[in-house]
Order: structure tokens, then sequence, then C-alpha cells
């Protein structure tokens, strides 16, 4: 059974996903699985982060399905396209600068903002600030040489790239894979227990929200893999994760919006 969210936009259905995490999916079973999703040509695709594993064939398989099954896909990633044991953060996003290259209507937004239909679609992880690095998570075992220092230095980048691009247009759609305000947190997870993980959740740019409330449409972004739909500064935040597989039984590929 599947739910339908979207949004539109300029007369356009622009569907949105995020932490389909398809390195979890068995080989034999992902055609079945990307079958479930719902497409249009007609229609964007907006993917925010933790698609899967860049160099595993599912990741694959999946691309070139949404390439065939949308108009335009814009897409980030998370911080699970980068667990790898032997490939650099700049190496993945390297690796993926070329392989993006093959598809006409697929644009990898790594800190990259594209104008189209009328709209700016702004793109990056915003990679969060880590002020208490004695509370870890997989992050630093999992990415090769990667700790908060360098956490923090990606953060850095990703708030002046998100200032500049805002700066410089109007009319935008905002996608990124790490929350940008605690207020999205879900209370499940506001416990004193969880409390010291929350600096790798969320980013605090509630006073970047506040001040270009008139100039963001949408904010797309994932990590939590608890969906939401919340208006803040008159602005509607979005999120719509699958999951791990144990996390969703009955999966819900349906989150759009009009354009």
């Amino acid at each position: 059974m599947y739910k339908h969210y979207y949004v539109i936009i300029n007369n356009m259905k622009v569907r949105y996903f995020s932490d389909l995490h398809l390195e979890f999916i068995k080989p034999h079973k992902i055609k079945k699985f990307i079958q479930k999703i719902p497409s249009g040509n007609n229609e964007i695709c907006i993917l925010a982060g933790d698609i899967g594993n860049p160099y595993q064939e599912n990741y694959d398989i999946f691309m070139n399905f949404i390439s065939k099954n949308f108009k335009k896909t814009f897409y980030i990633t998370g911080n699970h396209e980068y667990y790898n044991k032997t490939k650099t953060i700049q190496e993945t996003n390297e690796f993926l600068e070329n392989y993006f290259q093959q598809f006409d209507n697929i644009s990898f937004l790594n800190n990259k903002y594209e104008n189209y239909e009328n709209n700016c679609f702004i793109g990056t992880t915003l990679w969060t600030k880590i002020t208490d690095p004695t509370y870890k998570i997989n992050d630093t075992n999992s990415i090769p040489n990667f700790d908060y220092i360098e956490y923090n230095k990606l953060n850095m980048l990703s708030v002046e790239f998100l200032q500049d691009a805002l700066q410089k247009n109007e009319n935008c759609i905002v996608i990124t894979h790490h929350m940008p305000s605690s207020s999205l947190i879900d209370i499940k997870y506001k416990t004193l227990q969880m409390e010291p993980y929350h600096q790798w959740f969320y980013c605090n740019m509630d006073e970047l929200i506040e001040t270009n409330e008139n100039k963001i449409k949408y904010w797309i972004y994932g990590h939590t893999h608890t969906p939401s739909n919340v208006i803040k500064n008159e602005i509607q935040f979005l999120c719509n994760p699958i999951g791990y597989p144990n996390e969703n039984k009955i999966l819900d590929f349906q989150s759009s919006f009009e354009m």
C-alpha cells in the first residue's frame, strides 16, 4: 500500500525521496524494488541523499531507471554514499561527477545550484557542525581519512555555499541531506540520552531560514528516517525517507509536490 505525497510547482509534479539505502537490498531484488517507485515522464525527481553505494550495481540500475522515467532529477549525496573502505570523500565526489555525465537529465548538486523551470534548485549535503567529538556515529569509522575536523570543514563549505546561493537567487527549492533545524528532530529522539548525538543529524540554519524566508519555497531533506511535512517561517519542509529494509515493511515511495 502506498500513500501519495507530492507538491505542485508551475503545474509540474515533483516527487522526492531520501534514504533508500539500496546498499542493503539484495541484487536479485533491486528491480522489483524500483518497480514500486511511482514516476512520470513529465515529472521531476529529487533525491536527498543516502540513496546507495555509488560503486555497486544496485546504484547503477536505480539511476538508469530514474533517468528513463523522470523528465529531470536533482540528486545530492548523504553521508552513506561515502561509506567505503578505500575511497575518500573527494575521490567519491570525482567518481560521481564523471558517472553522471552519461545522463543528460540528472544533475548532481554537490554544493551547486541549477535554475530550471523558473525555480532555483540548490543542493548540498549540509554537513553538520560537531562541537563534542566524544559522541560519535559511524561516519568517522566508515569513511576513510575522516574525523570531526574534516566534518567541520565540510560544514563550513556547505553553509558558505548555501548562503551565497540564496543571496544570488529567487524561487529557491533547497535540497539537503542533513536537517536544517533542531525543530525538525522527531520527538522520539528528543531524549537526554540522544541529545549529545543531535549534532550529527542537524545543522542549525534557523537564522538563514528566517533571513531568506521570502526566497525559499520548499526545503527537502533526509538523514532522519522519519517522514515529515512541516511549515516553518512560511517554508514547507519535506522529508520522505524509505529507511533500512527492516524499518519499513510497507514501502512508501509516493511523496511528491507539484511545480
